[in-house]
């Protein structure tokens, strides 16, 4: 049984699905081709495939539509096979939307990263680093299945085989909140995993230097019109010794 083109798809019929396990957005295998695909949505008894890879492993993006009966789920091989595909033409596939789109994305250190196969068996986690052997290192991760690991070199998986894209809103949010019950925080900037009890410290300490610094420029902006530039560059001179003996203090909790 051959593909059809998307042309066709108005002369078959919508009959039932027939109770078939099939859904937008996942990777099929047709049996009939011999080629795994990616569902962009079904209608009837038909699936609609905008991504496929053939027998021979080529990888085409005219849209075309199997029959539901010739599908199954793909094996997790042929899922693999068809994401190191993607992945040399800077596509990646969105589950939800049934769609794919191109992607030029390459994470770097420190940076929140959504890895996945064709986007499915979803990691959350802060990237590190693609290690010498090939593999992604996380710094932490959060698995789908709801476990946290933050050794702080958490080694997943070959780049190749995986879709790498930056973590979206929700995912950062689950990623946060499982990390808040650990009692911890992930700082990009600092590429570092925080106590949450340092980051309060932390923004006490911001706080208090605003203020300082804050006086500093005022008294500096008063000063700034007097003729005698001694005595402003004086003033300047010992306000930025009280900001940084303020921030000192703050530091060592004096």
């Amino acid at each position: 049984m051959e593909s059809y083109h998307k042309k066709k798809i108005g002369s078959i019929p919508k009959d039932s699905t027939g109770g078939s396990s099939i859904r937008k957005g996942m990777v099929v295998f047709n049996g009939g081709t011999s080629e795994t695909g990616l569902v962009g949505d079904v209608t009837g008894n038909c699936v609609s495939v905008p991504v496929r890879m053939t027998a021979g492993r080529e990888l085409v993006t005219d849209d075309a539509v199997m029959f539901l009966n010739d599908c199954r789920e793909a094996s997790a091989e042929q899922k693999i096979a068809l994401q190191r595909l993607l992945n040399e033409g800077h596509l990646a596939w969105d589950k939800r939307r049934g769609v794919c789109s191109e992607s030029l994305y390459a994470p770097k250190d420190g940076q929140l990263v959504k890895l996945s196969i064709l986007d499915e068996h979803v990691i959350l986690g802060a990237f590190k680093e693609i290690d010498a052997k090939g593999r992604v290192v996380l710094y932490c991760l959060l698995d789908e299945d709801g476990s946290l690991r933050y050794s702080l070199h958490e080694t997943v998986g070959y780049a190749v085989n995986l879709q790498i894209l930056p973590i979206g809103t929700s995912g950062r949010s689950r990623l946060s909140d499982a990390l808040r019950q650990k009692g911890l925080a992930w700082n990009g900037r600092l590429k570092e995993l925080e106590r949450l009890a340092t980051r309060v410290r932390r923004c006490i300490i911001l706080n208090q230097l605003f203020h300082i610094s804050n006086n500093i420029v005022i008294i500096c902006a008063n000063y700034s019109r007097c003729s005698r530039l001694n005595a402003f560059r004086t003033l300047c001179m010992i306000g930025m010794r009280e900001l940084f003996h303020g921030a000192e203090g703050c530091r060592t909790g004096t």
